[in-house]
């Protein structure tokens, strides 16, 4: 544990090296070096406040969180009885000024009871909680920054005792807590996928600043697209979006053939691709080939490959398998060379949850399925 002064009322945690490495190795699956450090930052936070957390004050907490959502906002969630805390961590060792971005104050999904100040040492070794404060106070009392969209509120507007909170919950369980939130328009499903598609550009830099608040904010309140089943393709349901090599490439038959020929196809695999534009004009194609196996689980293979013949794929093309928790399963990228990439197989039982993520630079595609 670091030497570092800590007033006694404030609550200092050690962080095990084993949560640190475990935060840094799912933060691998973020394509900006922003997501990749939020990711860490909020693992690391979640995996060392929320034990304690259970232990000391409320067993039945839990993550209430969007892990997605680190690609581009900081923060987390946890759900505690009928409240939302929300935690920001921070590595700044300066801690005049509490800030939280606009989402968990102005997305009414998002937005939480209490808000709770994380610094995180540098090196990821502990973490401290150095005050708290609630969403009418944000509201109210915080300056609004319209350039980054942020809330802030001085340090000495906010309850530095964490242990506070527990007391006030216990002897006012019915305390206001929350001030209005504005209402949020509904976007329709292709509305979400074009504005997600657009965003992915790599000339966009800040995805959280490219669009008016309100369409932002109704963006990321969006139910999250079902994931695809497939099941159901080897019932020869084709999902949307996907399709089957001949009808891609049914005017390139020699083409179509290369793509069938793997070393486990039999009669009874399935086949289903789709084509991903990346943003360098160089769309590629995604091919999954399932095989029912004889224990009732299925064998998948994945595929990447130009969409156009006789060209190489971008070279630091990745292709990512990711698990339910957000674990980096495995994962490989185009060299020079290379005209196509693929996972090692790997077999599911049923109603497995996991994603795929193809990523160039900046540009991410991800789609999660279920076995």
């Amino acid at each position: 544990m670091s030497s570092f002064c800590v007033p006694p009322t404030q609550l200092l945690l050690e962080v095990p090296s084993q949560i640190q490495d475990e935060a840094w190795q799912q933060s691998q699956s973020y394509t900006s070096p922003s997501g990749r450090w939020y990711a860490f930052l909020n693992q690391v936070c979640l995996s060392t406040f929320l034990p304690w957390l259970q232990v000391e004050y409320a067993p039945e907490a839990s993550i209430d969180n969007l892990p997605r959502n680190w690609e581009v906002v900081n923060g987390c969630a946890i759900t505690l009885d009928t409240k939302r805390l929300i935690l920001i961590p921070d590595k700044n060792l300066e801690t005049r000024e509490f800030s939280v971005p606009q989402e968990w104050l102005d997305i009414p999904q998002w937005a939480g009871d209490y808000y709770l100040a994380v610094q995180v040492n540098p090196d990821g070794e502990w973490l401290r909680i150095w005050g708290y404060t609630t969403h009418e106070q944000l509201k109210n009392q915080g300056q609004y920054d319209p350039q980054e969209r942020i809330y802030s509120l001085e340090a000495n507007q906010m309850v530095e005792d964490l242990s506070v909170l527990w007391v006030v919950r216990q002897l006012y369980p019915n305390e206001q807590t929350q001030t209005a939130i504005a209402p949020l328009p509904e976007l329709s499903p292709t509305q979400v996928e074009n504005l997600w598609q657009r965003l992915a550009s790599p000339t966009i830099t800040n995805p959280r600043l490219e669009l008016p608040f309100e369409i932002w904010g109704a963006l990321l309140a969006a139910p999250k697209p079902a994931p695809v089943n497939l099941s159901q393709w080897l019932q020869n349901i084709v999902a949307e979006g996907w399709q089957t090599i001949e009808t891609l490439l049914g005017t390139q038959p020699d083409f179509a053939f290369s793509f069938r020929q793997t070393s486990d196809v039999n009669e009874q695999s399935i086949q289903r691709v789709k084509v991903i534009d990346l943003p360098n004009n160089q769309p590629v194609i995604l091919m999954l080939t399932l095989t029912p196996e004889t224990d009732g689980r299925v064998g998948i293979r994945i595929q990447l490959s130009p969409r156009e013949r006789n060209l190489y794929l971008s070279p630091n093309l990745k292709l990512t398998l990711i698990s339910a928790s957000g674990e980096v399963v495995q994962s490989v990228t185009a060299r020079e060379t290379d005209n196509s990439i693929q996972l090692k197989r790997f077999r599911c039982p049923e109603n497995t949850r996991f994603s795929l993520q193809v990523a160039l630079d900046e540009f991410n595609f991800t789609q999660d399925f279920v076995s």
